[in-house]
């Protein structure tokens, strides 16, 4: 009745009908029928056959994670049939029950394979614990045909049904399931200006540049590390630490901002992270090799505060097969801290961002249990 997989592969039926061939996956709930049987009607033969096949698939996740295995049963409609004097409960119930006993082994078989190493020899492992449970498989498939009489012994077939049932509890399903890492990442890169505000404004002219940085994520809490390259101008010359800075000298602001930030809106569209810090500042003429600018240099520190939102970009619905949760986004970034001087000048920077960067958190893969009750309508086997 049963036949291994490598017997399939190798059957010229097989061959003739893999263009068209077509499956069903064992379900909890959903039990044979009768119309499942797609083959036709071997002439002269009685009672069913019935097709299956075991198999298993790796998924790689990331080089921090274990890959995902999944495993599988299946029952091949096109190969599978029953004759007229067989269409009744009795045969679907002997055809399920066969069904459920594959499925234990599919179950007993990723188990195994979930226990290997994800070393170089896992394939060669993986393929022998998938040939052995097949030898074992169809050896009990040929022990339940022989007990219960091709499913005629009625109080056999009970026994067996019984039996498999409570193996399919006993021996839970591994669900492949992805939980997300409380480590995630960013990164991004784009453009954004600077405006003093205050007295500061006749000092300083607004100024443009370019702005990296790196996100650092624990659970809902970010680390922001953000370095800006400003280029602009002074308006008017100052005096500081007894350097002289003139009038319309061209100037490059070197900011860095180290923040704490917290994501209080993370939504499948927009993710909204305030944030408070402390920024560097280091001003020095942009014409480093004019002897009239050596030595020139200001230094500055002070608490800056923040606002981040990000825009996501495609589809971010939370995907439970995937081994990443991670987006492409538009950030918009709007941050204020004071630039204070003895007697020079007093105000602040006005910083606004735009950029564009990705951010992702690795995903391990679990395995969870679970136990499967099945429904026994023992009221049809009469």
């Amino acid at each position: 009745m049963n036949r291994l997989l490598f017997v399939l592969l190798l059957s010229p039926l097989l061959g003739s009908a893999q263009a068209t061939i077509d499956t069903l996956h064992w379900s909890t709930t959903r039990r044979l029928l009768l119309s499942d049987f797609h083959a036709p009607i071997q002439s002269g033969l009685g009672g069913s056959e019935f097709h299956y096949q075991i198999g298993y698939e790796v998924r790689p996740t990331s080089v921090w994670s274990q890959p995902a295995i999944d495993a599988f049963c299946l029952m091949f409609r096109n190969l599978s049939w029953v004759s007229e004097t067989a269409r009744n409960e009795r045969t679907l119930a002997y055809n399920q029950v066969l069904f459920d006993l594959v499925e234990v082994y599919t179950r007993l078989m990723k188990a195994k394979l979930v226990a290997l190493h994800t070393d170089r020899h896992f394939k060669q492992q993986a393929t022998r614990i998938e040939y052995l449970t097949n030898a074992e498989l169809g050896a009990e498939v040929n022990r339940f045909r022989a007990e219960t009489g091709g499913g005629d012994d009625l109080p056999a077939l009970k026994r067996w049904q019984l039996q498999v049932a409570q193996r399919l509890y006993d021996t839970p399903d591994l669900r492949t399931t992805f939980r997300s890492s409380k480590i995630g990442y960013g990164m991004f890169v784009g453009g954004g200006g600077m405006l003093p505000t205050g007295s500061l404004t006749q000092t300083f002219s607004p100024a443009a540049g370019v702005v990296v940085g790196l996100d650092i994520a624990f659970q809902k809490t970010v680390l922001l590390l953000h370095p800006t390259l400003y280029n602009g101008t002074l308006r008017a010359g100052f005096s500081h630490n007894k350097q002289i800075w003139e009038k319309d000298m061209s100037v490059t602001s070197s900011l860095f901002e180290v923040g704490l930030g917290r994501i209080i809106a993370d939504l499948p569209r927009s993710r909204l992270i305030p944030y408070i810090g402390y920024r560097l500042l280091d001003l020095s003429p942009r014409d480093g090799n004019d002897e009239r600018y050596k030595g020139l240099s200001l230094y500055n520190h002070a608490p800056t505060v923040g606002l981040i939102v990000d825009i996501k970009l495609g589809d971010n619905t939370h995907k439970p097969d995937r081994s990443e949760d991670s987006f492409w986004f538009v950030r918009t970034k709007l941050s204020y801290s004071p630039l204070l001087a003895k007697d020079t000048f007093s105000g602040g920077l006005l910083n606004l961002q735009l950029s564009l960067g990705g951010f992702s958190r690795i995903r391990r893969v679990v395995y969870k249990p679970d136990h499967t009750l099945i429904p026994l309508p023992g009221s049809m086997l009469n």
